[in-house]
């Protein structure tokens, strides 16, 4: 993919949801790098239908088209790289940052940014296009959200103020939306560049391709290895009310987690949710 992520910014006071704008405006999505963003969304979405809300000026919320030029079927890893990106930038902020498959992004066991990609074909395009959407909790604390999301969620500004001498020379109440956009567009072009699947990584007199590194990469900022979790999804990739239990192993190339479940056998989790039984 060529240079460059932000060549483009379309920018709204308030929109329904920007994943939803770029499907519904296949022009745009025929430009890698283009970004809309918006300082609010009144029906942003998240995985699974589920709704993100969305703060008046509390949020960062954005899309970025991205042609990957892969099958369908490749573009899981996605997932993974967005979460990593948003990591890279927000530990220059906070710490006690871990991520969660297939693209939650964790502060101190709260959820602090939310991650959807879609894609989407179009007759110009040989390969689907990607839409990366992005919603982060920037400003204000968890006590601005609805009851239900109050114990669940947590935004930059108070995990700031709340470990001040963690980073002392960041103050919180300078923290501008523009600011991070700016640092996460750079640090998305960094990754989808050093991530690429021909980038050669040398370290330690050895040789990792940029698949490799990623998926390493994603891995222990997850602090996933022998991570006890329940699978909702069993191994046809249907729903399993009661799910299935196990210890998380690594990951196949395509960025699926591989669980060893109770009974030795190895489960591919390809998709539905994952619930955390180790914190």
């Amino acid at each position: 993919m060529s240079r460059k992520i932000g060549n483009r910014i379309i920018h709204f006071n308030e929109i329904n949801s920007t994943n939803s704008y770029l499907k519904s405006n296949h022009e745009l999505l025929q430009q890698h790098g283009l970004v809309v963003r918006t300082d609010m969304q009144t029906s942003g979405r998240g995985r699974a239908s589920r709704k993100f809300v969305s703060l008046p000026g509390k949020n960062l919320t954005f899309s970025v088209v991205l042609h990957p030029q892969k099958p369908a079927s490749e573009i899981q890893i996605y997932s993974l790289l967005a979460s990593v990106v948003v990591a890279r930038v927000l530990e220059n902020y906070v710490n006690s940052i871990r991520l969660k498959w297939p693209n939650d992004v964790i502060v101190s066991q709260k959820k602090i940014c939310g991650i959807l990609l879609e894609t989407i074909s179009i007759p110009e395009q040989h390969f689907p296009i990607l839409i990366m959407g992005i919603g982060l909790n920037t400003k204000g604390s968890y006590k601005d959200y609805p009851d239900e999301l109050k114990k669940i969620v947590t935004t930059l500004e108070f995990e700031m103020l709340r470990n001040s001498d963690t980073k002392p020379d960041v103050k919180a109440s300078l923290i501008k939306n523009d600011t991070i956009f700016n640092q996460l567009l750079r640090e998305l072009e960094r990754c989808l560049e050093e991530f690429s699947d021909n980038k050669k990584i040398t370290g330690n007199k050895k040789k990792f391709d940029g698949r490799s590194a990623l998926l390493n990469e994603w891995f222990d900022r997850a602090r996933a290895k022998g991570r006890k979790v329940c699978s909702l999804y069993n191994t046809q990739g249907q729903a399993n009310s009661k799910g299935t239990i196990g210890i998380i192993e690594g990951l196949t190339g395509e960025g699926y987690l591989q669980i060893r479940t109770e009974t030795g056998d190895i489960l591919t989790h390809v998709s539905g949710d994952i619930i955390d039984l180790s914190d």
